[in-house]
């Protein structure tokens, strides 16, 4: 396992990379939440050796060690992802996208067709924007159910407002620095009971916070750009997602809006959609290894 690696691109940009799993293992490339940090992954280094995976991990720009980016898109950032993948000499792959990386990782499949080997997402940040869109025009019924005003508010309509945005993360920013397992606690009592149960236990904790406090090594700047691009259409063509496909979603999830990642899994070819009753959205921490089986069956 490293969490000190770079990875230099041809333009002399460097990403910050983790990796975990089985040394030579099938490649996996793991694409962190947000706010969070290539080290997001640490948790599924003992499943990863068991399944004979090696889990590729590289930060975002603005995170951890990773120089924040200018001006940055859905399209650019996967663009470097692909060059990531390059760099690393990794042919054919599979993609796993939590969170915050569901974007990046849905774009990613698009992008490079075939060569990515199987798709998993677990809670992740659909298009919002294409989802309210569709909703308002009437093409998308009433089997999703609707996005609460809060999501809309924070995932819509909040980017927009860079001042008050910068202001309140950085105010969250500095709280959670002063004192990270009491703002830990305190934001696990804040989510459904299913997350309360799973953030309490001490490992989970401990890696919520590790990977937190390097996410905001050098600021918010990360985070930020991630809510700059959740609220805008993807202008991805799903239909050129050519690997076989699984999403978990927990109904429980009270971070992303989970109609959205209802729509999102029926709208990517070959998806099948694990709804998971009563589960939040960090369901993941206690179900690595399922989660991680399910890539490498889907990817053989």
């Amino acid at each position: 396992m490293s969490v000190s690696e770079f990875v230099e691109l041809a333009d002399g940009r460097r990403f910050g990379l983790a990796r975990y799993g089985a040394e030579n293992g099938r490649p996996v490339l793991a694409l962190h939440g947000a706010p969070a940090s290539r080290i997001m992954f640490d948790v599924t280094d003992a499943a990863a050796k068991k399944l004979s995976l090696q889990i590729y991990c590289p930060e975002r720009p603005g995170y951890g060690v990773t120089p924040k980016d200018k001006s940055p898109t859905l399209e650019t950032r996967v663009a470097d992802l692909e060059a990531i993948a390059d760099r690393l000499g990794l042919q054919r792959f599979a993609v796993l996208g939590v969170s915050g990386g569901g974007p990046y990782a849905v774009a990613l499949a698009a992008r490079l067709g075939r060569r990515v080997m199987g798709l998993a997402l677990v809670s992740p940040m659909g298009p919002i924007a294409q989802f309210m869109v569709a909703k308002r025009a009437g093409t998308i019924g009433s089997k999703y159910g609707s996005v609460s005003r809060g999501h809309r508010l924070f995932f819509l309509e909040l980017p927009k407002r860079k001042r008050l945005l910068a202001l309140q993360s950085g105010i969250g920013a500095r709280a959670f620095k002063a004192a990270p397992n009491s703002f830990a606690k305190i934001f696990a009592q804040l989510l459904s009971r299913s997350d309360t149960k799973v953030l309490s236990q001490p490992h989970v904790e401990k890696s919520l916070v590790a990977m937190t406090l390097e996410a905001l090594r050098h600021g918010v700047g990360g985070g930020m750009a991630d809510l700059a691009v959740f609220s805008r259409p993807w202008h991805v063509d799903f239909e050129r997602i050519t690997s076989p496909a699984v999403v978990f979603q927990g109904t429980a999830d009270r971070i992303v809006p989970v109609p959205v990642s209802a729509w999102l899994a029926d709208v990517i070819p070959n998806c099948r959609f694990e709804l998971l009753e009563g589960a939040g959205h960090f369901w993941v921490y206690d179900h690595v290894g399922e989660v991680l089986k399910s890539l490498a069956e889907i990817s053989d």
